[in-house]
């Protein structure tokens, strides 16, 4: 496959050779390709909200049950910060 750059084509591809963004311009393709790549894969995994919802509720019922419950005690200021009579600094 040959492919023939128009003149304005062929001065990007000049300057982004002179600044080093790409060393060839068949470097141009691979970032174009690259660019179009990810393009297609954000096309590719659109949907809709009603389904996007779907999804986002099995992933919190994923979580269901699994919450670590700590006694009023081991969650009292004190026990986090210990004694405030206590001039102990850490």
């Amino acid at each position: 496959m040959t492919i023939t750059p128009k003149p304005e084509q062929e001065q990007i591809l000049a300057e982004a050779m002179q600044a080093g963004l790409i060393h060839s311009p068949e470097d141009a393709l691979d970032v174009g390709l690259e660019a179009l790549r990810g393009k297609l894969a954000v096309v590719r995994r659109q949907e809709t909200a009603e389904e996007w919802i779907v999804k986002f509720h099995a992933w919190i019922d994923s979580h269901a049950g699994q919450t670590v419950v700590l006694s009023d005690e081991a969650m009292s200021r004190e026990s986090i910060y210990g004694d405030p009579a206590c001039k102990c600094r850490f």
